[in-house]
């Protein structure tokens, strides 16, 4: 991926997509290789808002059958089926046990029920087909378990993702077939000609540079910010959204041995929460929290209350865990960009269905929606866009939509195949190996390439089996710009390292100075950021850099 320039731009685009997480990189991908001009950006990083803070999960959403949104449970499954084939590398099918206790309002017999639905929805083969088991069965599978009143549970299937790889290589695709892309350019302004929105203007939050992007059509995903997207057109008269925070921890699996995701419920409000084995097979992660949200968009993170609330979840699961903050080995918080319910609506009740809508000024505006449901979420919206460039501009023929047959960057069969290959040859640890085909399927290949010319590139550096390779990859390859895109977005660090990879910091200012010509001020305000960024998710100091000015997280 190139991040482009304002010679790049054509003079009129057909689409301007505002916002780079999962929804837009999905209507990009879908827009590009049906034949259309394409220029995404973003005012932070791609994938960095909510779209990197979700439960990494590709799933149908069992629980939403409790509140009987079948049709969004239905389109969820079969939308799981589709990711695992065209994205086999970040769709990681895992088993699941959805556990029933004595007092929990589903028992077995009603979540035998609900998981006959959850199979038939996605017509998955036989082998994936759910089975109920007894107390016994579950404990021998999972032996820390809390027994008290344990009743049974039920086993399935869902899949564990990354999920702002998951963007990177749909937004790859994407730049594949022609997109133009660019993070760190914020709308600070749109385009009105003859009462219609006919593109934005940018500024590029890193060198203060000033661009605009004429467009045909223009497509506000902006996540939980479209609302503030919506207000440079007019103010809306009530908000579009009702963002509401989702917060996970990490534990060590030593200290919180766990080797099956679980879903049950929380001890103190007998919400469903759900303790997942993390694809290193180093951690557990445990969310999520469900709480109204009134803060900065641009500031979200966990506090002591959320703390406790997992914490205590955590505990009553595995009584003899004991586990506390001193155990929490990360955390991360986002916020769900949930379409506003009518009064009275609890959060875990507020649908989680997304909206397609048409703005006066002809911006369309996509809200709300799932990870997993984005594919075909961004699929409508071009459908939509075809609409507007037919009606307004004469543009006919639009061929239909790709993306559910063909493969994502890194996810082609081939790919995979010669990936490993050319991993399996190369000068690199086993474990080196296994993360590099986990993380970047068919794209490990480049990896691959980088330790044969250099193996110092296939060397770790990081607690979390982090390697140079990724960084330059990450740099060169990826669009990274600041730290916080190389360890949070990139490569994960973030999430699954006690000090976040802070230890490599200086390796990964070498490689963006050596791409990006930063300036001393600049490396210590990235590198002071970031560590912040760390901190305020650990509630722990891990090495403070001298504050600078710029470079979010």
């Amino acid at each position: 991926m190139k991040r482009f320039t304002a010679s790049d731009l054509p003079y009129e685009a057909d689409l301007l997509v505002i916002g780079g997480g999962i929804t837009g990189a999905s209507v990009a991908r879908d827009a590009a290789p049906r034949g259309l001009s394409v220029v995404l950006v973003d005012r932070d990083d791609f994938a960095s808002g909510t779209s990197s803070r979700s439960s990494k999960l590709i799933h149908g959403g069992l629980r939403y059958l409790q509140t009987y949104q079948f049709r969004m449970v239905n389109e969820s499954v079969r939308e799981r089926e589709v990711m695992m084939r065209i994205a086999p590398h970040l769709a990681d099918l895992r088993p699941f046990l959805y556990l029933v206790y004595d007092g929990y309002p589903e028992g077995r017999a009603l979540l035998n029920l609900g998981l006959t639905f959850y199979d038939a929805f996605s017509r998955a083969p036989l082998r994936r087909r759910h089975r109920m088991l007894g107390r016994e069965a579950v404990l021998r599978r999972e032996p820390h378990l809390n027994p008290h009143g344990l009743k049974g549970g039920g086993l399935y299937h869902d899949a564990l993702t990354d999920d702002a790889r998951l963007v990177l290589d749909v937004l790859r695709s994407a730049s594949r077939a022609g997109a133009l892309l660019a993070n760190h350019r914020e709308v600070t302004g749109l385009i009105r000609e003859r009462g219609r929105i006919a593109g934005a203007e940018l500024t590029d939050r890193l060198t203060g540079e000033h661009l605009t992007v004429r467009a045909k059509t223009v497509v506000n995903a902006a996540g939980p910010w479209i609302d503030r997207v919506l207000g440079l057109e007019h103010p809306p008269q009530h908000p579009t959204l009702r963002p509401t925070k989702g917060v996970h921890i990490v534990l060590r699996t030593e200290d919180f041995p766990l080797s099956t995701a679980l879903f049950l419920r929380s001890p103190s409000d007998s919400r469903v929460v759900w303790p997942t084995p993390a694809g290193d097979g180093r951690h557990v992660y445990i969310g999520t929290t469900d709480t109204d949200f009134t803060g900065s968009l641009d500031d979200v993170v966990g506090d002591e209350r959320d703390f406790a609330y997992l914490l205590e979840a955590a505990n009553h699961t595995l009584p003899d865990a004991n586990v506390d903050t001193s155990h929490i080995v990360a955390s991360w918080a986002g916020l769900r960009p949930l379409i506003a319910p009518a009064p009275g609506t609890s959060n875990s009740a507020a649908s989680r269905e997304h909206t397609v809508t048409a703005e006066p000024g002809g911006m369309i505006t996509a809200a709300g929606g799932k990870l997993t449901t984005a594919r075909i979420m961004g699929a409508q919206i071009v459908d939509l866009v075809a609409g507007q460039l037919r009606d307004r501009h004469g543009i006919r023929g639009l061929p239909p939509s790709t993306t559910g047959r063909v493969a994502i960057s890194g996810g082609g069969a081939g790919e995979i195949f010669r990936a490993r290959q050319d991993v399996a040859s190369a000068p690199v640890a086993p474990e080196v190996k296994e993360r590099w085909l986990r993380r970047y399927g068919g794209n490990a290949a480049e990896l691959a390439a980088a330790a044969a010319r250099n193996r110092q590139d296939g060397t770790t550096i990081g607690d979390s089996v982090l390697t140079r390779a990724e960084i330059e990859h990450a740099v060169h390859r990826e669009m990274a710009m600041t730290v916080a895109d190389v360890l949070v977005r990139r490569t994960g660090s973030f999430f699954w390292s006690g000090d976040g990879d802070t230890s490599v910091i200086d390796h990964v200012s070498d490689a963006l100075d050596a791409a990006h010509g930063c300036t001393p001020r600049q490396r210590a305000a990235q590198q002071a950021a970031y560590t912040r960024w760390v901190e305020r998710n650990r509630g722990k100091r891990v090495g403070l850099a001298e504050d600078g000015p710029g470079a979010r997280p």
